[in-house]
């Protein structure tokens, strides 16, 4: 075997091992009988392991919206709360503090929930605005229609364990409830039609993708959760 051939071969075996990783890691907490910091801590590491492998080639100004306390390296993470993850606080639910056409990726995971519906149809407006022409936003969200049926009509074992350990929630009723209203947190949670309908009526070319996947490089390695119970979109700008 060439060393070019060598090269290539060793970070796709090392990028399979971490993806394993990965997986065991999601596994293990989701099992875990409470929240385990360090294994949140082992899986940002992965993933930064997984990132560091591969060729992302030149790129413009890149957005993390609601980072919380998950810094994105190279990225511009932002949140509304004070924490040594975020780069520039701002409130999501206002307009963007960026130029029009100034930013190349957009990443976001778990935040267009928190908002109330309008207020989460003008952040994706935003965010339409705020990117280049071919532009990529990665969107990340619970699924209201895989909730529904995987905990409440046809609710599955460990999707209700999880609820009991983690919500409170001991039946089908709780466990969706908790899932939508998380406390009060969960302001409006959207099915695939809906979110499409809504992005593409923005003027987005929307695809569904999957977990840590993407055709862009600089949209690899980025995803946290994926319990089955969530949206992964890629939304373009024309």
């Amino acid at each position: 075997m060439g060393m070019a051939m060598l090269g290539r071969v060793l970070p796709a075996i090392e990028r399979f091992r971490i993806r394993r990783r990965l997986r065991a890691l999601q596994k293990e907490y989701y099992q875990a009988p409470q929240k385990n910091d360090t294994l949140i801590l082992q899986y940002f590491r992965e993933l930064q392991r997984a990132r560091s492998l591969v060729t992302r080639g030149p790129s413009g100004p890149c957005l993390h919206l609601g980072c919380e306390d998950y810094h994105i390296e190279g990225w511009i993470n932002v949140d509304i709360i004070n924490s040594p993850a975020v780069d520039l606080q701002a409130d999501l639910s206002q307009p963007l503090p960026f130029s029009s056409g100034s930013i190349d990726f957009i990443h976001s995971e778990d935040l267009l929930e928190h908002l109330e519906r309008d207020a989460g149809h003008n952040l994706l407006a935003e965010c339409f605005r705020v990117l280049r022409p071919g532009g990529v936003m990665r969107l990340l969200t619970p699924d209201l229609g895989r909730l529904v049926a995987n905990i409440y009509l046809h609710p599955r074992a460990r999707h209700l364990a999880w609820c009991g350990a983690y919500l409170g929630a001991q039946t089908p009723c709780e466990a969706l409830n908790m899932h939508c209203r998380m406390g009060g947190e969960h302001r409006f949670v959207y099915d695939y039609p809906y979110l499409k309908d809504v992005l593409t009526g923005i003027g987005f070319r929307v695809h569904r993708v999957s977990w840590n996947r993407s055709r862009f490089p600089r949209l690899r390695y980025l995803d946290l959760r994926d319990f089955g119970l969530n949206l992964f979109l890629e939304a373009a700008k024309p």
